[in-house]
């Protein structure tokens, strides 16, 4: 037997362990077998992913901080960098000197294979996912099958979800590729929220009130990414339709520039514009959106709101003359009116809020088809 038979045997034995049910446990057990040495899986942010034995102590910090030259110890302890695709996203330690550098080197290649074929799998999901919704973002599919799809990847339409979207200047494979978080390929089947890249942005789905701390996380990681990284974070909404604008709404917040930014009322004017642009969103869908309380207010109590309002804009704002064509009394137009303002918060007299008024109540009358050219053509309702 040569002197290279040991070696070769336990690089077998290394191999081996990637067959395993959970092949990152078994890799650090088999390395610690061969070396009686503690050994651990330590990614960039000081998280242990693996450690055999399970309560040894790791100086996290100083290991994940230091740049050891070939042979250097730091906190006792041997380093390799584990890499993904090409960068370091974790580091192999064991304890002392007992494993040779070689051995210990082949290791932490393993380690990035495993976590390698992990990631792949996470990012087929998610490229699949992108093109759920960048089918529901342009209005490609029916609410029905774009539910369905979207069902197929764990989201339940029905509920309502925040909408995240992020952006950051780095190379487009780059965002694609890096992890976002170890721990998530080791012990989970899906990511904890949905996400996606869609149009070179990170785009994650999650549930009502998880928006703000799922977008400070985002940004922490897309500032490691590339600079100028920027989050918007929409309200919560129902539905396929709720979802889309919701992205449109995150959108518009993520151009408030740097750092995290929660939506905020705007004219429809401007939504409209921004959605135009990005897919061509049916205006009566931001329409809807817009008119809710009163549409809301007149289904459950029979009234005409959207109609009046409709009416007011069309006789240029003259309350005689809306008055008379809606056979009411002007005392009782102006009651109407004055809840249009209550339940909108908005001012119906101020210019800003008869454009905004004007698209919503033109937008739904134009129908399901409609969109900003729809107004730039002259094309009457329906």
């Amino acid at each position: 037997m040569t002197s290279a038979d040991p070696d070769l045997a336990d690089h077998r034995v290394l191999a081996d362990a990637l067959t395993a049910e959970r092949p990152l446990y078994a890799l650090v057990t088999a390395l610690h077998g061969l070396s009686a040495a503690p050994v651990a899986v330590i990614d960039l942010r000081g998280g242990v992913l693996v450690s055999v034995p399970a309560r040894a102590e790791w100086s996290a910090e100083e290991l994940v901080a230091a740049s050891p030259q070939s042979g250097e110890l730091v906190a006792g302890c041997m380093l390799r960098p584990v890499e993904l695709e090409g960068e370091p996203v974790a580091v192999l330690c064991a304890r002392g000197q007992d494993i040779p550098p070689a051995l210990l080197s082949f290791a932490a290649t393993l380690a990035g294979i495993e976590l390698s074929r992990r990631h792949a799998v996470l990012s087929g999901r998610r490229e699949l996912l992108g093109q759920v919704l960048e089918d529901v973002i342009a209005g490609q599919s029916s609410e029905q099958e774009a539910a369905r799809r979207l069902g197929e990847h764990g989201l339940d339409a029905g509920k309502a979800h925040e909408v995240v979207v992020g952006s950051v200047a780095c190379p487009p494979r780059r965002l694609r590729s890096y992890p976002w978080n170890l721990h998530t390929l080791l012990s989970q089947h899906h990511d904890p929220h949905l996400r996606a890249i869609v149009h070179d942005r990170v785009i994650l789905v999650v549930p009502e009130g998880a928006g703000l701390f799922v977008a400070k996380l985002c940004h922490e990681h897309l500032t490691s990414l590339g600079p100028d990284a920027r989050v918007g974070v929409s309200k919560a909404r129902v539905g396929v339709r709720g979802l889309r604008l919701g992205y449109f709404e995150a959108r518009n917040a993520l151009a408030e520039g740097h750092g995290v930014h929660v939506h905020r009322i705007q004219d429809l004017a401007t939504a409209l514009l921004i959605a135009s642009i990005e897919a061509g969103m049916p205006l009566r869908d931001l329409a809807a959106e817009a008119l809710a309380p009163l549409l809301e207010y007149d289904e459950k109590n029979g009234t005409a709101l959207v109609t009046t309002l409709r009416r007011y804009l069309a006789e240029d704002c003259v309350p005689a003359a809306t008055a008379t064509a809606l056979f009411v009394h002007r005392n009782t137009l102006r009651n109407r009116l004055r809840l249009i303002e209550e339940l909108t918060g908005r001012d119906i007299d101020s210019p800003s809020s008869r454009t905004h008024f004007w698209l919503a109540t033109t937008g739904w009358e134009l129908g399901s088809a409609a969109d900003l050219s729809s107004l730039l053509d002259g094309r009457g309702p329906e």
